[in-house]
């Protein structure tokens, strides 16, 4: 991080954090390519042992998480998911669990966080999320679906009332109902377009866009990723991200992945956490799929000149210089202040000797005291001067520097693991650095004893598990790239719900059906008691 004479408590900790992250990616600078692969490998086999250590009892700590307890379960059945794993062999079925999450859903529609809990938008979420995972009729029959339509048309907002969606009765409303209510609503073949007539929602994500780029929670908010992703989500279900400013989007989203570390953060001047790899990174995916010119700025209208055309003033000739030259130049700087205080420091010394061996005692004292000054001074500046080599040292083994933005010359994945959704992409200049991602994830979130995290540092949670395989299992697939040893490939998820392609493709097959059950007179329930 460049220093820019104005420390806060951010600045603080992102120098502290490059400096963690260093020495991380030093080793791997000076490896042999073949031993860069092994450093990358996923650690798949501990991270399955700790997510089926999840499944079945949990600690006392985990009671802050009560009120979200299909989450739990949703982000470690996606994980499994994600590494092609299967449930624990001694442990809750597939029945156990969907037993569970039916104990979750309201009578009146929806689920709760917990049993007897009042449904909410973002357990409902979580909770179909983990059905449509877990898969087969018998599973996904637990959704009671005519009261799960109608939650999510009492969720909407009218448009004269502001629009969009709220997260319960009563409650607050923002982009993530938004997303829940499209997501669900895609996943389970509820009309998605009716809803989202019924809120206004395009007009209303619209009205979450910045001066940023990214996305607020609500008209007004600060841009943040996860809201971003939400709303561009929201609106790609029902084909309408032509609504949102999208290279303005698509710029702000890019400046989110740090030079340093290469993975995300989800605000300007944040520090990077492995949860944006999916809550940002899964933003380009999304990007992918419309047509490259609508990504571009919109250039001036074409036309004659005015006449005479006005006078531009000559400008500078600028040379934009690297983050490793402009990290040497601030050392560069910094050095010659130190320097400076440290001669001016011992010419003061000098004199205070001088002075004390021929002048007054408190003359003497007062020469001594600005020579300590002095030095106390010299000592602060010198370490400066140290931070400052610190951060050529990160710059010059950032991981966009180990991992230069590729060009069209980089090897695709083999034409076998091609997934027909992968032709649905528009494949030209890459949107980010997708190796950078890959690397941070890789090298810095992973904890060798299983499970996923934040950053070093910090301990592996459900969660960042989760969303730092999502986000790798994005870049991997949206960029036909793998960083790392083979077995590193994770299964493609959609890119809208973030459940892994086949398990949703089979739901929305089951769906289909039980509606059209429904169209012809009959019960889902009663039908499928039938079969």
């Amino acid at each position: 991080m460049l220093d820019d004479n104005h420390a806060t408590s951010t600045s603080t900790q992102q120098t502290a954090l490059e400096k963690k992250i260093l020495p991380m990616y030093q080793e791997i600078d000076m490896m042999e390519v073949e031993d860069v692969t092994e450093a990358l490998k996923l650690l798949r086999s501990v991270h399955i042992s700790y997510l089926h250590s999840g499944l079945d009892k949990l600690g006392g700590h985990f009671v802050a998480l009560d009120a979200s307890r299909p989450w739990i379960v949703y982000w470690i059945l996606h994980s499994l998911a994600l590494l092609g794993a299967d449930l624990p062999e001694q442990g809750p079925s597939a029945t156990d669990i969907a037993g569970f999450l039916g104990q979750c859903q309201a009578a009146t529609g929806g689920f709760g966080g917990g049993p007897m809990q009042i449904p909410h938008m973002a357990p409902t979420y979580a909770a179909v999320c983990a059905l449509v995972t877990l898969g087969g009729d018998a599973v996904l029959r637990t959704i009671n679906l005519p009261a799960l339509k109608d939650f999510l048309h009492r969720m909407a907002v009218a448009p004269e009332q502001g629009g969009g969606f709220c997260v319960h009765e009563g409650g607050e409303g923002d982009l993530r109902a938004c997303f829940i209510a499209m997501a669900v609503a895609h996943m389970t073949g509820i009309d998605k377009e009716e809803l989202a007539a019924k809120a206004g929602m395009v007009a209303y994500v619209k009205r979450c866009q910045t001066y940023e780029g990214g996305l607020g929670g609500e008209p007004g908010n600060e841009a943040h990723g996860g809201y971003t992703f939400c709303g561009l989500a929201a609106l790609a279900l029902i084909g309408q991200e032509g609504a949102l400013d999208l290279p303005a989007l698509a710029h702000w989203a890019a400046q989110r992945q740090t030079a340093m570390e290469g993975g995300f953060n989800g605000r300007t001047n944040k520090l990077v956490d492995g949860c944006y790899s999916f809550w940002q990174g899964g933003i380009f995916p999304l990007l992918q799929r419309v047509a490259p010119d609508a990504l571009r700025q919109a250039t001036l209208a074409s036309g004659p000149l005015p006449s005479p055309p006005p006078p531009v003033p000559p400008l500078p000739f600028i040379i934009p210089k690297t983050p490793v030259e402009q990290a040497n130049l601030v050392l560069q700087e910094k050095q010659a202040i130190a320097q400076q205080l440290i001669n001016a420091a011992l010419q003061a010394g000098d004199r205070a000797d001088a002075a004390l061996a021929t002048g007054t005692e408190r003359a003497s004292a007062g020469v001594a005291g600005d020579a300590r000054a002095l030095l106390d001074r010299a000592g602060a500046a010198q370490s400066v001067a140290e931070a400052a080599h610190s951060n050529v040292s990160a710059a010059n083994c950032s991981a966009a520097l180990m991992y230069p933005v590729p060009d069209a010359a980089d090897p695709p994945f083999p034409a076998t693991v091609i997934t027909p959704s992968m032709t649905t992409l528009h494949l030209g200049p890459p949107l980010y650095n997708y190796k950078a991602l890959q690397l941070y994830i890789l090298r810095c979130c992973q904890q060798l004893r299983g499970g996923l995290k934040d950053k070093p540092g910090k301990p592996p949670d459900y969660y960042h598990t989760c969303y730092c395989l999502s986000g790798l299992a994005a870049a991997q697939h949206a960029s036909n790239c793998a960083l790392g040893p083979r077995d590193n490939l994770l299964r493609r998820s959609d890119p809208c719900v973030n459940v892994v392609e086949d398990k949703l493709e089979a739901a929305r097959r089951y769906f289909a059906a039980a509606w059209a059950r429904v169209a012809a007179g009959g019960s889902t329930v009663q039908m499928d008691m039938d079969m």
